[in-house]
């Protein structure tokens, strides 16, 4: 099959371990997009913390980002779709996470926010690129709430992270979509946001269809959009679980293994 597009994560996919999207990823990237195909980054980030990526396309694209809670032009900054949590939900998951002792995030409008200032927020701030901004009252909360919160996310111990992931999905059952995005993060969005259902949103407005997509991702997070893909890729580095369930096991984010596919597929 000749695949149109490829969706692919960033964190342990695209990036390797150091954060870093290497020269071979880049031109494999670039060709890959010069040979008439789309790439489309899909990822828990936001659009501020993309620098990495969007500064490899010359024409616009689209991104998903915040784990397909929001698709967006990335230069343009036209917003394709954006899903936000219910209003109920923001002060339920802020005060859980407070019982928890857990530093507690809030992405709303692209700005980041934090129940707290600590050095788990300062890496996270880091990674991202955005400054936080702390949380003074359940009345800020709730204004923000109202305003529209496009993730929110806890940070604690890979250990601990198991247990939440556990312990919410009971708790919330179908109210709110909960995962780890990565060990040491548990991330809530709406229900209906997904990196597979933005995907499909996507190619509706884009005019691509499931069977011409290939999407590649290492997590759990990832898992939505690999079992949507026409073709699936899981990255080396990626669980076992998720293997068993792709068409296909590339190599790790730390052996370029995305720019090993793609150059698999264009040499083809």
């Amino acid at each position: 099959m000749n695949y149109k597009v490829l969706a692919a994560d960033m964190d342990g996919t695209l990036l390797n371990d150091e954060r870093q999207l290497s020269e071979r990823t880049k031109a494999a990237i670039v060709n890959w997009v010069a040979s008439g195909r789309l790439f489309i980054p899909n990822t828990g980030r936001p659009l501020c913390a993309m620098g990495k990526v969007s500064e490899l396309f010359e024409k616009d694209m689209p991104f998903i980002v915040y784990n397909g809670a929001m698709a967006v032009m990335h230069k343009s900054k036209e917003v394709l779709f954006s899903i936000t949590l219910s209003p109920a939900l923001v002060p339920e998951i802020y005060l859980l996470g407070e019982e928890r002792q857990v530093p507690v995030i809030i992405w709303s409008k692209e700005k980041l926010y934090a129940n707290k200032a600590c050095q788990a927020v300062t890496l996270y701030e880091k990674a991202t690129d955005a400054p936080a901004k702390i949380i003074d009252s359940m009345a800020e909360l709730k204004q923000l709430a109202d305003e529209g919160v496009t993730k929110m996310l806890w940070i604690d111990y890979p250990e601990r992270v198991k247990i939440h992931h556990t312990d919410m999905q009971a708790h919330f059952k179908d109210r709110v979509n909960c995962h780890p995005s990565k060990p040491e993060l548990f991330e809530f969005v709406e229900t209906s946001a997904s990196k597979a259902l933005a995907l499909e949103k996507v190619g509706d407005l884009l005019g691509f269809k499931r069977e011409e997509t290939a999407a590649v991702g290492d997590g759990y997070n990832d898992f939505s959009m690999l079992k949507y893909a026409g073709f699936s890729i899981a990255m080396g580095n990626a669980p076992q679980d998720i293997k068993d369930e792709c068409d296909y096991v590339t190599l790790t984010n730390n052996e370029d293994g995305v720019a090993a596919w793609i150059e698999s597929r264009l040499i083809t």
